[in-house]
């Protein structure tokens, strides 16, 4: 990220905004504190959507909606009414949850009295692959202000490490001041506990709420308190009530308390960007324990100040409204602050003569974006309507079509890695060493911690939608298929599979509330039936669906994240090998491809509904290649490989890395060739050789480096297995950057 933020001056294309939608006022993105916008990424190499809550105030006869973007909010468009009443002017929070997207929403506006309508409100958006929209779940009330003697606002949403679902809001109380409460959900939002009180403000409170790594962090403050800002914590690990004491985070207090904008740093902590009682803009970093000194942002005071911040790898950019004329003339402007901790330039984007209210802005993207975009209200002045409208700051980027490097960030021969979660952690076993002990890193993998027992040997962990793992054992001879919901603490609702297992994570997939699984075997060359097994509930039960019964090996299930179709990989000799197809979710299937040249692990699908195929061929004439399929069942050739292809997959941004394996087996390695290889490419057509790992000396078998996750910084995660550097073993992982 140094050439980027060093780039930043010569990046702007121009100054100026462009004008979204109409609202009825520049403060039309309030609550500051709150998350807006989330990115969604839906697959198939399309371009991410961008979510956005908008309370209109009435503008057209409209209230709080949600819209789309798919040009980096450029265009909008409507998706659906969360709360059609302007007359309560709701603010929403959002959170991305895979595909889909969760909110809450409460009462908002710089009048605070009582009233039996500010209750708080929780709401599932979920994503329809088949439609490609987010249509919405019924609204639960996650607190009741009952009667007009009290009443919520504020409300804030995360969810932590182990999946639990949080929400925070502040409740009025009969001497003026308030309580900031929070409940938790630890079935999905379909209920909530009894409120708990966290602590008790003689004014009007506002803070924020957010989950780092294992914990929960509550920063908060009043209006006008003149008071040090307050803070608790609770660890994840913790029962739901087990929050530690009030603390102070820092002598100055927080304007109005929710003068702020916060994101998780990816490390544990967070970045916090406040307006302090003083109305100027500081920066403090909080490190997992405490937070550090304060970094002066803006320096002009003024009541409308306020920040929205995007985080980008360790780059942090932070928008900002100075004032040039109150309540008239406001500039847009944005700084960086890079990961050691300096402050860049401040650049102007927009400059126009207008009132600009409340920024709001993602707040992660990942690395190797090439821009960052911002949203705020824009008004003649602080009186009167406008709109929401948007600048976007360009960085200094190769164009798409280019290939990109893979940096080396660390290397860790101790875990043999078995997944990647959403939230970042990564889950192993030690190499070589006892297969039923959990191990999870929550610092991108630079320690490891045990955190629980397997109930036998763990062969395969899955991450699944929700924080849910389903894990594959062996015991006693027999495997089972089971599931955990705590983060791999414990695991429950054991299946039985006889002398079936998984061959790695890609044995299982999931397209809307469906889940999949497909079995592998090791005990015959001969073909065996192979159950397709689906769940409905989040992976408590599991059914037969299918039974494939002309195939040794189930290699990978690839979902068309637009249609639904899933995509079989299925092994190993020619007779057995095939390509399958099914439109019915798994009812049915129809084999598209057959033969030796069939023979895949890894595939991804295209956004033309295509499949992108890595063969896993060893054996001329059968070099492997990189193929594209289409669902018809024609065959075009991308490129020649080194060795067989061991997996393929999307990567943040724009892109794709592909693994390829050396074998000690079959004839289609150059002579002297002993390396596995990392290749990236930004269109799927031009690749590059970006790493190679030379193999074990002695080892037998694939030696194979695969990329198997994605960390919230952006850095890509790969497993690596009978690889030289490794330890006797040959197993570990390494920590790869992008870099464009």
């Amino acid at each position: 990220m140094t050439g980027l933020v060093g780039a930043l001056l010569a990046t702007v294309l121009a100054t100026g905004g462009s004008v979204l939608v109409p609202v009825s006022g520049g403060n039309a993105l309030t609550l500051p504190a709150q998350r807006h916008i989330v990115r969604i990424d839906r697959g198939g190499g399309r371009p991410p959507s961008l979510l956005v809550a908008i309370q209109h105030g009435g503008v057209e006869g409209k209230g709080l909606v949600l819209y789309r973007s798919e040009d980096g909010l450029r265009t909008v468009r409507r998706v659906g009414d969360v709360q059609p009443d302007f007359t309560h002017t709701d603010r929403a929070e959002l959170l991305a949850v895979g595909r889909d997207v969760a909110l809450v929403y409460s009462y908002e506006g710089p009048q605070w009295a009582p009233s039996r309508r500010h209750d708080v409100w929780f709401q599932w958006w979920r994503y329809q692959a088949g439609s490609d929209t987010w249509a919405p779940g019924p609204a639960v009330r996650v607190l009741d202000a009952e009667s007009d003697a009290t009443g919520y606002s504020r409300a804030l949403l995360v969810q932590d490490s182990v999946g639990r679902l949080w929400v925070q809001a502040f409740r009025w109380e009969s001497d003026g001041g308030s309580s900031a409460v929070v409940v938790a959900s630890t079935d999905g939002g379909q209920g909530f506990g009894a409120p708990q009180v966290l602590d008790r403000l003689r004014r009007r409170g506002g803070g924020r709420l957010l989950s780092v790594g294992t914990k929960l962090v509550f920063v908060y403050a009043m209006h006008d308190g003149f008071v040090p800002t307050r803070m608790r914590l609770h660890d994840d690990a913790d029962a739901v009530g087990a929050w530690g004491p009030v603390r102070e985070a820092f002598p100055d207090g927080i304007y109005h308390g929710a003068a702020l904008s916060a994101v998780a740093d990816g490390r544990g902590g967070m970045h916090l960007v406040y307006k302090d009682e003083r109305e100027r803009l500081y920066h403090r970093r909080f490190d997992g324990t405490a937070f550090g000194p304060r970094t002066l942002v803006e320096g002009t005071s003024d009541w409308a100040l306020q920040a929205a911040v995007t985080r980008m790898g360790d780059t942090l950019f932070i928008f900002y409204n100075r004032m040039r004329v109150l309540n008239r003339h406001y500039e847009l402007r944005v700084r960086t602050l890079s990961a050691d901790g300096q402050l860049g330039a401040s650049v102007l984007l927009d400059g126009d003569a207008t009132f600009k209210g409340y920024p709001n802005a993602v707040d992660v993207l990942p690395v190797g974006s090439s821009e960052v975009s911002c949203l705020y209200g824009e008004t003649p002045d602080a009186s009167s309507r406008g709109t929401v409208s948007r600048v976007t700051l360009a960085l200094d980027e190769e164009p798409p079509g280019e290939p990109f490097a893979l940096e080396l960030v660390s290397s860790n021969a101790s875990q043999e890695l078995l997944a990647v979660d959403g939230a970042g952690t990564l889950y192993g076993v030690a190499a070589g060493g006892d297969r039923s002990r959990l191990m999870a890193s929550t610092d991108g993998g630079r320690t490891f911690s045990p955190r629980g027992e397997g109930q036998g040997s763990l062969w395969t962990v899955a991450a699944m939608p929700g924080g849910t793992l389903m894990g594959v054992v062996s015991s006693m001879g027999e495997y089972f298929l089971q599931r955990s919901t705590d983060g791999g603490r414990t695991w429950k609702d054991r299946v039985s599979l006889g002398g079936y297992r998984a061959m790695g994570p890609r044995n299982f997939a999931w397209w809307r509330d469906t889940w999949f699984f497909l079995e592998y075997q090791t005990f015959t060359s001969s073909s065996v039936p192979l159950r397709l097994w689906v769940s409905t509930d989040g992976g408590a039960r599991w059914t037969v669906r299918s039974t494939l019964t002309a195939h040794r090996h189930a290699y990978a299930l690839v979902v068309d994240p637009a249609s639904g179709a899933l995509w079989a990989l299925m092994g190993s000799n020619m007779v057995q090998a095939a390509v399958l197809r099914s439109t019915d979710e798994g009812r049915t299937w129809v084999s598209v491809l057959q033969g030796y040249r069939a023979n895949a692990m890894a595939a991804v699908v295209r956004g033309d509904g295509s499949l992108l195929l890595g063969q896993s061929t060893l054996y001329e004439p059968e070099h492997p290649k990189l193929l594209r399929v289409t669902p018809t069942g024609q065959v075009s050739t991308v490129r020649d490989l080194p060795g067989p292809a061991t997996s393929l997959v999307a990567v943040p941004g724009w892109g794709w890395v592909l693994g390829t394996a050396w074998s000690s087996t079959g004839d289609v390695h150059a002579p002297g060739d002993v390396s596995a290889r990392l290749f990236t490419s930004g269109d799927a057509e031009s690749w590059w050789d970006a790493r190679r790992y030379e193999r074990q000396e002695g080892e037998s078998g694939l030696a194979r480096a695969d990329v198997w996750g994605v960390l919230p910084t952006g850095e890509l995660v790969v497993r690596v297995e009978n690889l030289s550097g490794f330890g006797s073993e040959g197993k570990g992982f390494q920590v790869l950057r992008i870099q464009r």
